[in-house]
């Protein structure tokens, strides 16, 4: 309930609030919630609500949807190392 609650205020944040608090918000959630595909999600929508179209096949859009993605999985694997969620990785026997 806690993450669906999360996804909605995201979702009006996308359309009320400046990018920038989008983001931050966006980015609090990846460390709040496993696996928080709505980063990736919001993360294009405000992208393409102020980005200017350019017609070229491998334009700056290409470079920072692929840097999106690479930002998202870099947090999850950090998020695996770090001393707060190292609770929610089971040991092996």
């Amino acid at each position: 309930m806690k993450r669906v609650a999360y996804d909605i205020l995201l979702f009006f944040f996308i359309f009320l609030l400046p990018w920038w608090v989008t983001l931050i918000w966006a980015v609090l959630g990846l460390f709040i919630f496993k696996n928080f595909y709505e980063f990736l999600i919001s993360s294009v929508a405000v992208y393409v609500m102020y980005y200017i179209h350019n017609s070229d096949f491998l334009s700056f859009s290409t470079v920072v949807y692929a840097l999106i993605i690479i930002f998202y999985l870099i947090v999850q694997s950090l998020r695996r190392r770090m001393i707060l969620y190292k609770n929610e990785i089971p040991y092996k026997s």
